[in-house]
């Protein structure tokens, strides 16, 4: 492994994790009954996301509630439908990142797929509540 693709990868698996505490939050936040559940099914597996990454990195990281705290900010102060839009672009901005490491590291193609359904969640709770 590089220098370049191991930092790569403890950056992935930050962000995994910091993930986590995002969409749990998130879903603690939003009222519907339904989409609750569902970004309680992606925290989880931004968590599964964080453990194949630690297969490759061999390195236990600490979430970080940073990102967390700005997502539920910009939810109260702008809304959903911000909100939906950022966390929708942020998923699938991850994923050139991830083709640059999966031909290494091949159990990252189920991170992309996740990644592209979770930007599709989002989207689908914007079109639900505009």
């Amino acid at each position: 492994m590089t220098t370049k693709s191991r930092k790569m990868l403890l950056k992935a698996q930050q962000g995994e994790l910091d993930a986590v505490i995002l969409y749990k939050r998130l879903s603690d936040a939003i009222k519907d009954p339904e989409y609750k559940e569902i970004f309680k099914k992606v925290a989880a597996d931004e968590g599964r996301h964080a453990s194949i990454l630690k297969e490759y990195t061999n390195q236990v990281l600490k979430p970080k509630s940073l990102k967390a705290h700005m997502v539920l900010f910009i939810y109260r102060v702008c809304g959903a439908k911000v909100t939906m839009r950022l966390l929708a672009k942020g998923e699938m901005d991850s994923i050139p990142g991830y083709l640059k490491l999966v031909q290494e590291f091949p159990n990252i193609s189920s991170i992309i797929e996740d990644e592209a359904r979770h930007a599709k969640i989002a989207e689908s709770y914007l079109q639900k509540i505009s």
